[in-house]
């Protein structure tokens, strides 16, 4: 008898965790801690926070970015058990893998207008968390383009931005 794509999903989803947590282990804790660094610096600049505001913004914000990142991790297993078992499924499955998804970008949505039209407000001005969008969008354009510049997927006739001209301040606003 043939797996539900639960069951399927369950294992592969605690395959995935232990490969997680063993990639984790991996890396160093310094690399990590460099990287967070990092991270907090660039926000931290562009954003213009200060002290005190930094100090009460960054467990918000981590709190925010762990669970954006579980659900994001729920969707792309998601697509890529379709990607691998699209031949097989049934139209049962496929209807519920469709709500499963729709509920995951559901959940997205929720929890940005959680942060951003409230937890954020209760530790930043209105002006910081508006900009915080564009901050969060500019800092992975720097991180594409850092791997880039390092001799990784850059398109021929593109800028370092990986679009045509792609140089500094171009975002979504």
């Amino acid at each position: 008898m043939r797996p539900t794509f639960f069951q399927a999903a369950t294992v592969y989803f605690i395959v995935m965790a232990l490969a997680w947590t063993g990639s984790l282990r991996a890396q160093s804790e310094e690399q990590i801690r460099q990287f967070q660094k990092q991270r907090e610096a660039y926000f931290t600049e562009h954003l213009e926070l200060t002290d005190e505001e930094a100090k009460v913004f960054w467990p918000v914000f981590e709190d925010f970015h762990n669970r954006k990142m579980k659900l994001l991790e729920e969707e792309r297993f998601n697509y890529q058990y379709v990607h691998s078992n699209f031949e097989h499924l049934t139209d049962d499955e496929a209807l519920e893998i469709l709500t499963k998804v729709a509920n995951l970008k559901r959940e997205k949505l929720e929890l940005e207008e959680e942060f951003y039209n409230h937890k954020f407000l209760e530790v930043l001005p209105a002006k910081k968390v508006l900009k915080l969008g564009k901050v969060e969008w500019d800092y992975r354009r720097y991180l594409v383009r850092k791997l880039r510049g390092s001799g990784h997927g850059e398109r021929p006739g593109h800028g370092p931005g990986g679009g045509p001209g792609g140089g500094p301040g171009d975002g979504p606003w």
